[in-house]
């Protein structure tokens, strides 16, 4: 008797072992692959808003890593060190600074080192903090490829 209720108690566990290996992983979410109307600007179209708006007319989110930024930033970019926004610590920092892009109605042009995914993650969380979609676009191709490095007006280094 002893011996068959140690075989049922390797015969059980080993049932949950196979159990548990064959359940799904609840992975999150990617923020980047959401449902969202994702507003691209060429640069081109960024530098002539650059050239010839008031910047009191745009706001720059800038989340590229402080050392990247300190090596070069579109001007007046409010740096938000948050790339590539995947863990709860860098979703916070875009969380915590949302407040200043909620109030008005100017666009606001996010730049991240390649133009895609951690700008697409700061744009899903920034519309989750009440920020207008309408008023969020992505500058294509971001800082690494931004091709107007040359010129003091629109690269700006420290």
């Amino acid at each position: 008797m002893k011996r068959m209720s140690g075989l049922l108690v390797i015969v059980l566990a080993m049932f949950a072992v196979v159990l548990t290996g064959c359940q799904k992983n609840e992975a999150k979410e990617d923020r980047a692959e959401a449902d969202i109307d994702w507003q691209m600007i060429a640069p081109e179209k960024m530098k002539t808003v650059l050239e010839n708006d008031d910047p009191a007319d745009y706001q720059i989110i800038d989340i590229q890593p402080e050392a990247d930024y300190a090596k070069g930033h579109l001007p007046n970019s409010i740096s938000v060190p948050a790339y590539p926004v995947d863990t709860e610590k860098l979703e916070k920092l875009v969380v915590d600074n949302a407040d200043q892009f909620k109030e008005g109605d100017n666009p606001i042009y996010v730049v991240c080192p390649g133009g895609g995914g951690g700008a697409k993650r700061t744009i899903s969380l920034l519309i989750d903090e009440g920020v207008d979609e309408s008023r969020l676009f992505i500058v294509e191709n971001g800082a690494k490829k931004w091709p107007y490095k040359d010129d003091q007006k629109l690269w700006v280094t420290e």
